[in-house]
């Protein structure tokens, strides 16, 4: 069962600017990908947008959601530039067994790759999933990408787990 996570905590740590969020139609953006994305993902999007926390982290919008000219890439290269990686230069776990299980909706200034490991049926339990920029096994954490965005951002997450391969 998915633990729940109020996205109003991390709106307090780091509220939105003026005119931030990215409308559109979540159900086309979730045809075209094959799945539905997880809730505190599309609240995020919806509230922030895409684009840079802190300068040090990056949060990627569906291609579907982003104007043709975005200046950040999209989702969907992401997802497959980290795939190709994995593949090349990963280690699988147990947990992690494909590269297909990865998706991907953000990086770090330090060129590691943050997604969820796609298991199981529903997407409000997929755990997040840091790629280093160099292979290796990947981490993977039980909680959800606002959570984790939030233990991050107020230190709860000691040592960073970003940027430490």
């Amino acid at each position: 069962m998915a633990r729940e996570f109020d996205i109003n905590r991390l709106m307090e740590l780091m509220p939105p600017h003026d005119g931030a969020g990215e409308s559109g139609d979540w159900a086309a953006v979730e045809q075209a990908w094959g799945f539905r994305f997880p809730r505190d993902y599309t609240e995020f999007i919806t509230r922030y947008g895409q684009g840079e926390i802190s300068r040090s982290l990056a949060v990627f919008a569906p291609d579907e959601l982003m104007p043709p000219n975005a200046p950040q890439p999209g989702m969907h290269g992401m997802t497959e530039e980290a795939r190709c990686v994995f593949e090349e230069d990963g280690e699988p776990t147990d947990e992690v067994r494909s590269a297909e299980q990865i998706i991907v909706w953000g990086g770090s200034c330090t060129a590691d790759t943050l997604g969820w490991l796609t298991i199981g049926d529903d997407p409000d339990a997929w755990p997040v999933l840091i790629l280093g920029c160099s292979g290796g096994a990947p981490l993977v954490f039980d909680m959800r990408m606002a959570e984790f965005l939030y233990r991050l951002l107020s230190g709860g997450t000691s040592p960073s787990p970003v940027g430490a391969s």
